[in-house]
């Protein structure tokens, strides 16, 4: 077959051509977004570090998004973030102005409670944008405890507090209790980390199974520094040798075997989600691309950038491409260490509830 050269002239009104569908996607995000109010659905509650990372994100995000909308913050508790992501996937509208922001732990939670899970949602067909941060995750003792290191939680009881009932926060107590021998006794039911440091404080627990670096640094560094706070153990895909945390133990060092570092492994790797932001599954591709392409923007711009370091905020931005194949990797762990994990994370005992969401409870019964 025979080719014929192209003109200049042809050429360029072939560029145009190729360029006359981008620039009109764009323009139809911008005319979509202008003028509009989205809404930041915060999965724990006000205060902790979830929502104080969801609050930095609603503050910044708009600015990179076609149209520049104003964005809500508002939380929506309950279930440790199941509630919240369970609207989001199916009441929630579909169209791109519904950010959900829910506990780490959710995007795992099918896959670690199997039949069992209250999840409505698949984490494989929601869009996860990002997070402006890794995590590693604490377990921590309050001073008076008497709990003064991870060895002390072999012999001693140890009462934490917790969310929902499937998340990291109670979740990871069983697994350390099942698969190590660890004594934990987990009460279950505080709306978010704000409440579990104050039933801390106040006595009605001892510590927690799980408590985030970055809240730590941000709200209780000076409890640290004073003794008041006691770092027992961490967790995450690898050990975190950031400043007093390479003295703090390494939870998968806790492992008596392979297949048990593999089962913890799998839960642990989750802290990798760090604060994570998702749209619904019906979101338009193109509305996805657009959001997915300003929260990268926004995770370098200088102004959240220096809101965040006078707020001891870190900031270890991971993207929508790689929390995707995280996931698809934690979904393709063979049966048995998935089965392992699912009977790891079990509790072994009666659940109990704490005293708010007892009353919390049954004054949502009398209102029915």
């Amino acid at each position: 077959m025979k080719l014929v050269p192209l003109t200049g002239a042809a050429i360029l009104a072939g560029l145009v051509s190729l360029s006359v569908p981008n620039a009109a996607n764009a323009d139809a995000i911008s005319d979509f977004y202008k003028n509009k109010r989205m809404a930041m659905l915060i999965g724990l509650s006000s205060g902790g570090a979830y929502d104080r990372y969801g609050r930095l994100v609603a503050r910044h995000l708009g600015r990179f998004i076609p149209g520049n909308p104003t964005i809500v913050p508002r939380n929506m508790t309950g279930g440790g973030s199941l509630v919240m992501t369970n609207f989001l996937y199916n009441v929630a509208p579909q169209d791109g102005t519904q950010i959900g922001a829910p506990n780490r732990g959710v995007p795992a939670e099918p896959l670690v409670a199997g039949q069992n899970s209250l999840a409505k949602y698949d984490p494989l067909k929601m869009h996860w944008i990002g997070s402006l941060t890794r995590e590693t995750s604490l377990g921590v003792a309050w001073h008076t405890s008497g709990i003064k290191s991870y060895q002390d939680l072999y012999t001693k009881q140890f009462v934490t507090g917790g969310t929902g009932g499937a998340t990291d926060s109670v979740t990871v107590g069983y697994i350390l209790a099942n698969l190590l021998g660890m004594k934990f006794k987990i009460i279950v039911g505080y709306p978010g980390g704000n409440e579990i440091n104050l039933a801390m404080q106040r006595g009605e627990v001892m510590g927690r199974a799980t408590n985030s670096w970055s809240a730590i640094k941000s709200g209780d560094y000076t409890r640290v520094q004073e003794g008041k706070l006691i770092l027992l153990y961490q967790m995450g895909a690898k050990k975190n040798n950031e400043g007093i945390l390479k003295d703090v133990p390494f939870a998968l060092d806790f492992a008596k075997d392979e297949r048990q570092r593999k089962i913890m492994f799998l839960k642990f790797a989750i802290n990798d989600f760090g604060y994570p932001y998702a749209l619904g599954p019906g979101v338009p591709k193109a509305r996805v691309a657009a959001l997915s392409a300003a929260f990268k923007q926004m995770a370098k711009d200088p102004k959240l950038l220096a809101e965040a370091q006078k707020a001891h905020m870190d900031i270890d931005p991971i993207f929508s491409e790689e929390l995707h194949d995280l996931l698809k990797q934690m979904y393709a762990s063979s049966p048995d260490i998935v089965a392992g994990l699912r009977t790891a994370s079990m509790p072994n005992g009666k659940v109990e509830m704490a005293k708010g969401a007892k009353k919390k409870k049954k004054k949502k019964k009398a209102e029915e």
